[in-house]
């Protein structure tokens, strides 16, 4: 997408992040708490996707001694389908290439996720995570084997 940059999340971006996060999860959104934790948390990889100086998307890559997750992604509902999802992901698995493994979790019924996260050969594991979600809602985990081969 023209004119989108991607660029490391500041604590001045949190208020647009927490607003994207609602939109993409009303049910169930991370607080502000939750965003700083990430933010200042060694091993965290928080970016976000910015177009026309407005923060439009974001993703949370984490590494630890186990290995890569992505922690979280969403992409503000007026601006999906326009690459930013994928955009971010790159972002993520660069950051996270060290790894031979990357999980995440997605809510069962979240299918636009599941696709996006399909176009990055993450499979589902068969590990179910019942209530996961806030919501109540479960989560499925999903893996991508060989993280380091070209994205």
């Amino acid at each position: 997408m023209n004119g989108l940059t991607l660029r490391a999340c500041r604590y001045g971006d949190l208020n647009r992040v927490l607003a994207i996060e609602k939109a993409a999860f009303p049910d169930s959104p991370y607080s502000r708490l939750d965003f700083a934790f990430f933010l200042a948390r060694p091993g965290s990889d928080f970016t976000v996707a910015v177009l026309d100086g407005q923060s439009v998307g974001y993703v949370i890559a984490v590494s630890n001694a186990s290995g890569g997750m992505i922690q979280s992604i969403a992409v503000s509902p007026d601006f999906r389908r326009g690459g930013i999802g994928e955009a971010l992901m790159k972002s993520a698995l660069g950051s996270l290439s060290k790894y031979r493994e990357v999980y995440l979790l997605v809510e069962r019924n979240n299918v636009a996720a599941i696709s996006l996260y399909r176009k990055f050969s993450f499979k589902e594991t068969g590990t179910v995570r019942e209530g996961y979600y806030r919501n109540g809602a479960d989560a499925i985990e999903m893996v991508r084997s060989e993280v380091g081969r070209a994205i």
